[in-house]
């Protein structure tokens, strides 16, 4: 085994966060750095394109230097995009063009509407997996053709180059060479044939949309270019894999069946199961991905998405309902109970099982007798409701298979919420001891693009985690869950109203 270290790189919705990985010692470092966020207006998040180089760089630049490492000890770097967070930019100058659509944005709600009325949502559920719906990424191109005139501009000279956020710092650190993502990314475009396993020509086309504008496709794993920077010294790294977050820690939760699901907590909580090499049929319900390309073989997935999680309790505090995120847990297991008081934190939108695009979180019961704990607990059950939603459903969609859910991100770390998981769904929740487990994943992934590990040795590696047992009674639970039950109604006839 050579000597070196690789890099995984984590795009996440408030931070990117890199991580040093020896294949002999293991995780040496990480650090992140904060990912700037604008909103200016209701339901629109974004970014700028070339922020994600600079936290990429930054954060890189921080955990090698917590390592007492430079560039020239560098092997391969792997990122863990967004996944569909979207952004244009210039072949011709290499730079950004518009804002970054954030995956949480929801300004395209109009272009899909407009375009279910011309049929096109059954085309996207029968070649994609997925539906019709702003959170992915083809309506967020098609938008900013539409509304950004140095887009259409690009577009009209042909110089217009679209991707995510890894495809933007792969063209970038490789001044240009190489525009590409990989399979898993390019599956949560609405764009692409989830079983030709290429960009599907007739959803171009109802897209309004060219294939050389988009990212040519490539193995999870392998040759993504050479990056080169001045910030590294003279040295030059070999990029060698390219994932979704999502499914970086699906990865390095050594999650390769049906019967554990991964649960990913962030800035939103994003929960799937490896479905093998064959994809389930769509339902209209849950997503079904491409999962990563690996030795020539393709794996899939089927998630669902809980879009307010880290972003719901940051809310809560900044109203000033809260007084931080980090007392949370002991302010809801203070309480007996919530005191009457219910939150459904759907601040932009209900995802599966539900798909109220509209959605708008609510809280109610609130009363003159309503503590801070009250509503930690209510907030806090809301996120829980909301990702047991989609647990159940994925179990539901394998048969009743699921037996384990293995989560990691930061808000795993709120013991409440993690025993409040566990007990709504009555199966345990085996948390990682490991925080950065999405950037440790890109790690994995570039260490077996660069030949220096395999897919077998990465399922064989011990896993660190703690256990939170379901502790409840199937009667409080049932009992919880016909109330849960009727707020999400109440909130998705308001949205449909």
């Amino acid at each position: 085994m050579d000597n070196g270290v690789f890099i995984g790189i984590d795009h996440g919705g408030t931070t990117t966060t890199a991580l040093v990985l020896d294949l002999e010692r293991g995780k040496l470092s990480s650090h992140s750095v904060p990912m700037p966020k604008r909103m200016p207006q209701v339901g629109w998040v974004e970014h700028t394109p070339e922020e994600f180089l600079e936290t990429s760089l930054a954060s890189a630049h921080g955990a090698l230097k917590y390592a007492g490492l430079s560039w020239a000890d560098v092997q391969g770097i792997g990122f863990a995009n967004q996944g569909e967070t979207s952004m244009a930019w210039s072949s011709n100058t290499g730079l950004g063009v518009g804002p970054a659509l954030s995956w949480e944005d929801r300004r395209t709600s109009d272009i899909c509407e407009k375009l279910e009325a011309d049929g096109v949502d059954n085309l996207v559920r029968e070649r994609t997996g997925i539906m019709l719906d702003p959170y992915f990424s083809a309506s967020k191109f098609r938008w900013l053709i539409d509304n950004v005139s140095s887009v259409a501009s690009a577009c009209s000279n042909g110089s217009l180059r679209f991707g995510g956020t890894e495809t933007y710092v792969i063209d970038r650190l490789t001044s240009g060479d190489v525009h590409a993502t990989d399979a898993g990314t390019a599956s949560r475009t609405a764009l692409f044939n989830l079983r030709d396993v290429k960009w599907d020509s007739e959803l171009l086309n109802a897209f309004g949309l060219a294939e050389n504008q988009l990212p040519t496709v490539r193995p999870t794993c392998g040759d993504y270019g050479t990056a080169r920077h001045a910030g590294f010294a003279g040295a030059t790294v070999p990029i060698t894999a390219d994932a979704v977050d999502a499914h970086a820690a699906l990865f390095a939760q050594g999650c390769t069946d049906n019967t554990t699901v991964k649960a990913t907590y962030g800035t939103g909580a994003f929960i799937e199961i490896n479905t093998g090499t064959t994809p389930t049929e769509p339902d209209g319900n849950l997503p079904v991905f491409i999962a990563w390309e690996m030795d020539d073989q393709v794996d899939y997935t089927v998630e669902g998405g809980v879009f307010s999680v880290g972003s719901a309790i940051d809310w809560v505090v900044r109203s000033g309902l809260l007084p931080s995120a980090e007392t949370s847990s002991e302010l809801a297991q203070s309480m007996a109970n919530s005191g009457g008081v219910v939150m459904v934190p759907c601040f932009t939108g209900l995802s599966a099982p539900y798909w109220q695009s509209g959605a708008r979180a609510s809280i109610t019961g609130l009363g003159l007798d309503t503590e801070p704990g009250h509503i930690a607990r209510a907030l806090l059950d809301g996120i829980a409701f909301q990702c047991a939603d989609i647990v159940h459903a994925l179990d539901e969609k394998m048969g009743g298979t699921v037996l384990e859910v293995r989560a990691d991100g930061g808000p795993t770390n709120n013991q409440y919420l993690m025993q409040r998981q566990a007990d709504l769904l009555g199966m345990p929740i085996s948390v990682s001891l490991e925080s950065d487990m999405t950037a440790l994943g890109a790690a994995y992934l570039s260490a077996i693009g660069a030949g220096q590990l395999t897919a077998e040795d990465v399922s064989k590696m011990d896993r660190k985690a703690m256990t939170y047992d379901p502790a409840m009674e199937s009667s409080e639970r049932d009992r919880l869950w016909d109330g849960w039950h009727r707020s999400v109604k109440e909130v998705c006839e308001r949205a449909a109203s």
